[in-house]
């Protein structure tokens, strides 16, 4: 007699296959996550280490959010973001990008060939953000913003050694694309929670975190609100960040919206900084 399986000896072996597969497969997801995780807070790393580079050569004063140049030819004025001033420290733009975000999928990404243009390049648009409410602190009275020609927002650049703790100042975190697939784009800035009220510093009026702020708004993130404003919380519900003095280390929205009243719910008006001594962001702790 010939040797064959019966019908019900291939359904358990299917049914054992399938249950092994629901178990293996998130596995290798949460793997695959893990891998991007350690080569996004490597690229943090390394656009840190170019920051503290440009300061060595900027006698100690971080970069600028962005400023203006002339467009060539007839073109006129085109913004350049913080990337474009670190870009010579590193040596590459791909490293702008974060791998645990799939913001290719929008259309959004093609090359920094175009220099001049104000969308789709590594420069305007990396998926790290710069905390520019206090590194460019335009002042709580909004006093300092856009001080001198061709500064194209918030204050001028501080110095890097006027943080009263460096390892305790954020410096870039991984940040969202937000706006619509139309062109209304932002990523360049990892705006603070708590920013809005704060009353050392000054930032736009749907600023910070919370429902509300820029980061939470509809477009390249509709119904799937963080409220964490444009901190990207990607790896496992938290995100990599960079401090001052060039250490980087992953953090959940909680931990790195210490020293606030930040909830998830909450709105980006409903933000205040508790204590100073605790909040990551400012450059003050008193």
């Amino acid at each position: 007699m010939k040797k064959a399986f019966t019908l019900i000896e291939l359904l358990v072996v299917i049914a054992i296959i399938a249950i092994l597969a629901a178990i293996l497969f998130p596995v290798f997801a949460q793997a695959k996550m893990a891998a991007k995780k350690a080569v996004s807070i490597s690229n943090l790393k390394q656009i840190t280490l170019g920051m503290v580079m440009y300061q060595g050569d900027s006698d100690d004063t971080v970069n600028c959010s962005g400023y203006q140049v002339q467009g060539p030819g007839a073109a006129p004025f085109a913004e350049r973001d913080w990337p474009y001033q670190i870009q010579p420290y590193v040596l590459n733009w791909p490293i702008f990008r974060d791998p645990g975000q799939n913001i290719n999928e929008f259309g959004i990404w093609t090359s920094p060939a175009n220099v001049y243009g104000w969308w789709a390049n590594f420069e305007r648009w990396p998926e790290y953000g710069y905390n520019v409410d206090y590194m460019n602190n335009a002042g709580g009275d909004c006093s300092g913003w856009a001080p001198e020609p061709g500064l194209t927002s918030f204050g001028r650049p501080i110095s890097a050694t006027s943080s009263d703790a460096p390892a305790e100042t954020v410096l870039l975190t991984t940040t969202k694309v937000v706006g619509s697939a139309a062109g209304a784009y932002e990523s360049n800035q990892s705006e603070a929670p708590g920013s809005l009220l704060a009353d050392d510093t000054c930032t736009w009026s749907n600023g910070g975190w919370g429902s509300g702020s820029y980061g939470d708004s509809p477009g390249l993130y509709p119904n799937n609100p963080t409220y964490t404003g444009t901190f990207a919380a990607v790896y496992a519900k938290g995100g990599n960040v960079t401090f001052l003095d060039g250490h980087a280390k992953y953090y959940l929205p909680g931990n790195l919206a210490q020293g606030t009243d930040w909830h998830v719910g909450v709105s980006n008006a409903g933000i205040h900084i508790l204590d100073k001594t605790k909040y990551l962001w400012s450059t003050k702790k008193s």
